[in-house]
Order: structure tokens, then C-alpha cells, then sequence
């Protein structure tokens, strides 16, 4: 399933990003179409995204990368609730608008589950997407993650209601599709 993609990423902890990056992450979160496919669609302020940065720093069981490519950062990706008993965590990832197309959200899900999977002491890896998010769970299924459970009216948008897939891979699964 996962060839060699001509797609190289470079993923760097949250804790060495400049300022200038960070605000860079910021202006992706707010693109209307990376907010539209969270769980919270506001504009983001800069105290805001101050706080959520600290909160990483601050957390062990979180972690978040940028994701770059020829030099510009193109997304971010993270791990949230890992679970260090139980071997899991939750991961999410976004993609600027401006670098749609090229083949970079296949290369970001191999190469962040490879990083994953090899660095970090985790066995299973969970996603929540929001229903309307048809392409990236697609992906997700392509890259082997199975359909896990549907949570109805999860998310209220625009004072209407929509499920959330979830979805999940274990880290054995991850390694027989390699």
C-alpha cells in the first residue's frame, strides 16, 4: 500500500518553533476551510493560540509538530490524549489551502504515522472526523484505519447538528500495510 512518496516532510516539535512560526500556524488554523473541519470553527485570536501553545508545551500527554516541506511550513500535526498505560493517543493534522493538491496529506499521514509508530511507545492511534470531512476519511481508510463507532450529533454548526466518525489503527496493523 504505502510506496515511496517523493513527498519529503520535516515534522519539529512545538517546543523549538520561533515565534514567527508559531504565528504562522496561527494564520493556517484560521484558513477558513482547516477551522471549517475542527471541532471549533471561531477565529482564533493570538491569546487564544498563546494559551493552546503553552498547553502543549506544558502537557506530557501532547504533542505537536509542524509539518514542513521545501522549507515552509505547510500544516501542523499532533498527538492529544496520549495514554501512556494503554499505549494510545488521538492525533489530527491540517494542511494550508495553499498546498492542496500536491500530495501532501498522503505524505503527512505515512510519514506522522511512521514517526509515531517508531518513536513513540504507542500501539494504537484514534481519530475523530466530523462527518461532512468525506476525503479525509477516505484517507484514513486508505492508510488502513478502520471505522471504529459514529457519534451523533456531535458537532452544531451554523445551529445544525452532525455526527463524528471514529476511527482508529494499531500499530501492527500500520506495520503489515508498510
Amino acid at each position: 500500500m504505502n510506496k515511496p512518496n517523493a513527498v519529503v516532510l520535516h515534522f519539529r516539535n512545538v517546543t523549538e518553533l520561533s515565534e514567527a512560526d508559531l504565528s504562522k500556524i496561527l494564520s493556517i488554523r484560521n484558513e477558513p476551510p482547516v477551522r471549517n473541519n475542527m471541532y471549533t470553527s471561531h477565529q482564533i485570536g493570538v491569546e487564544e493560540h498563546k494559551s493552546w501553545v503553552d498547553g502543549i508545551r506544558s502537557s506530557p500527554d501532547r504533542k505537536f509538530f509542524s509539518v514542513e516541506h521545501e522549507g515552509n511550513i505547510v500544516g501542523a500535526a499532533g498527538l492529544s490524549a496520549i495514554n501512556f498505560t494503554h499505549k494510545r493517543a488521538d492525533w489530527a493534522f491540517y494542511i494550508s489551502e495553499a498546498f492542496h493538491g500536491r500530495g501532501i496529506g498522503s505524505a503527512l499521514e505515512q510519514q506522522f504515522l511512521d514517526l509515531v509508530f517508531s518513536t513513540f511507545d504507542i500501539e494504537k492511534l484514534n481519530c475523530e472526523v466530523i462527518e461532512f470531512n468525506e476525503k479525509v476519511i477516505a484517507m484514513h481508510e486508505r492508510f488502513g484505519f478502520q471505522r471504529e463507532g459514529f457519534r451523533r450529533d456531535h458537532v452544531i454548526r451554523d445551529d445544525r447538528k452532525y455526527g463524528v466518525v471514529l476511527m482508529g489503527i494499531t500499530k501492527a496493523e500500520w506495520e503489515t500495510r508498510k
